[in-house]
């Protein structure tokens, strides 16, 4: 084996000057990407700046705005990769964290002038040309899925041929600085076939420590990320899903799955598994056995689905065996009360079946989380109300918690295009500062055609209030359960774990100004 000297880096994010912290969850993609090097190299390093530091920090910018910054800084980032690195893998999944960005690869071109920079993520996905136009770093970025992109690189450099520059899914820069394309790269048809995310390397110790996740983290447990699937099969107009990965929805054999449970279980005494598929519950016929074989197999932990799923193939019977096999806390993604709005954003769903689905599964014990998103570029007062409306129901049938969300024109999304061409989004620093407001309860930015700002602002809090003023009202007793989590930092819900990274951040922690 000729041993590549190879890099994999994962960026920072930005996060709102209004929040604590954000999601502190170990890079899945990157893990996936590792073990692929690992068929060609042994001498492979990981550079994960938020495992490195899951703490929040106070920066400032070029002009002197204070920002708030979840991970290492960019000069830690480049001093924390040895000199003698060929090629650096930096992965950069989040818009809202490309301006700083920017900063980490400047450092990392200034430390070792001579490696080759690849670029991914869905940031790179959406982006590619004008991401390689503002950081001239970028030697070829990788568009979608990148093991098998990867795995071409290595074996070009395995057999010492320089960075491919015709390689389908990539965009590369040419001698002359300007930046050539090539075809798109077909989806993984059988994701099956692709390796188990590769961990060695990683500071798997501080997520662990910490109990960070992605979902809700009970008291002592050790959370680990795992994906079944890959893909959505709708066309949300507000999600870049289809050009980051396309309309196929492929599954892993749930038996598969659970055999990488049971690794985890073993290697790292691992208690849940924070499930990040993009829509996990798309065949009944897949849960069902899923469900069946966890049972079976009494694995004797806890699992979540905290990205958001649909309701279509969870009935009360589905709910029983999510519940009996485990699964603790679900969230579902109705985004809008308003059967115009779901038109509008192409969100295929009836409100109807979808709150029968959360009823039965609050039936049958199971946490249950529901995400609205507010601000959509058509949306007016009344669908706002009507949203207020269908709040007041899932309260009332015994939803545990709600997110609302501003609208975001996320890149590759067909609203975000549309945005652009109706000249309302500017790909300048205040969009992407914006891109960080999704949670905000005190900031906010409109790109709608009637909606203001404080129209935004208010309907996030008011429905928020609205919300658990319902639910306390129907269940009393959960306000007794809430203030003993917390004094406990025991989370069961996502308000526990907001309150308990609160009351750490004002008990505990200050944000370091260094």
């Amino acid at each position: 084996m000729n041993d590549i000297q190879i890099a994999f880096v994962r960026v920072s994010t930005i996060i709102d000057a209004s929040a604590s912290t954000a999601p502190i969850c170990p890079p899945i993609g990157i893990a996936y990407l590792k073990a692929i090097a690992s068929k060609f190299s042994k001498d492979l390093e990981v550079v994960d700046s938020i495992g490195n530091y899951p703490k929040v920090r106070t920066l400032l910018d070029d002009e002197g705005a204070e920002f708030k910054l979840l991970g290492q800084k960019a000069d830690e980032i480049a001093s924390a990769i040895s000199t003698d690195r060929e090629l650096i893998f930096v992965s950069i999944m989040f818009s809202q964290d490309w301006p700083y960005a920017k900063t980490i690869l400047s450092e990392i071109r200034k430390k070792l002038p001579d490696a080759k920079i690849v670029a991914g993520g869905e940031h790179i996905s959406a982006l590619p040309e004008f991401s390689m136009e503002q950081a001239p770093e970028i030697d070829l970025s990788v568009l979608g899925e990148g093991e098998t992109t990867l795995h071409e690189i290595l074996e070009s450099y395995e057999k010492n041929k320089p960075l491919p520059s015709d390689l389908a899914g990539t965009y590369f820069r040419k001698s002359d600085g300007k930046i050539g394309s090539n075809i798109a790269r077909p989806r993984i048809k059988n994701i099956g076939s692709i390796p188990w995310p590769d961990w060695n390397g990683f500071p798997l110790k501080n997520y662990f420590d910490g109990g960070h996740g992605f979902g809700v983290s009970q008291a002592g447990s050790i959370n680990m990320p795992i994906l079944a699937s890959r893909g959505c099969p709708y066309r949300c107009t507000f999600c870049s899903n289809e050009f980051m990965w396309g309309t196929n929805w492929e599954a892993r054999a749930p038996e598969d799955v659970i055999d990488e449970m049971k690794d985890y279980i073993q290697k790292y005494k691992v208690t849940n598994f924070d499930f990040y598929d993009l829509t996990a519950i798309v065949k009944r016929e897949w849960i069902v056995r899923f469900c069946s074989l966890l049972i079976e197999n009494k694995l004797n932990v806890t699992w979540q689905l905290p990205s958001g799923t649909r309701s279509e193939a969870i009935d009360e019977e589905v709910a029983g065996l999510l519940y009996q096999s485990g699964c603790s806390h679900l969230s579902y993604a109705p985004e809008s009360g308003s059967m115009a709005v779901l038109e509008m954003i192409k969100k295929k769903i009836k409100l109807s079946i979808m709150l029968s689905s959360m009823a039965g599964c609050v039936k049958q014990g199971l946490s249950v989380k529901a995400n609205i998103i507010c601000g959509f570029p058509k949306e007016r007062i009344k669908h706002l109300l009507e949203s207020l409306i269908f709040i007041s129901k899932m309260a009332w049938i015994g939803c545990a918690d709600v997110s609302i969300n501003q609208f975001s024109p996320y890149p590759g999304s067909e609203l975000f295009e549309d945005l652009i061409a109706r000249k309302k989004l500017r790909l300048d620093s205040n969009y992407f500062k914006s891109l960080s407001y999704y949670s905000s309860m005190t900031n906010a930015e409109s790109f709608g055609d009637h909606l203001t700002t404080s129209q935004i602002l208010w309907f996030k809090f008011f429905g928020t209030g609205l919300f658990y003023f319902i639910s306390f009202l129907r269940r009393p007793w959960r306000i007794i359960n809430i203030v003993r989590n917390v004094f406990k930092n025991n989370e069961t819900t996502r308000l526990e774990k907001t309150l308990i990274s609160f009351k750490l951040r004002f008990l505990t922690q200050k944000p370091s100004a260094t």
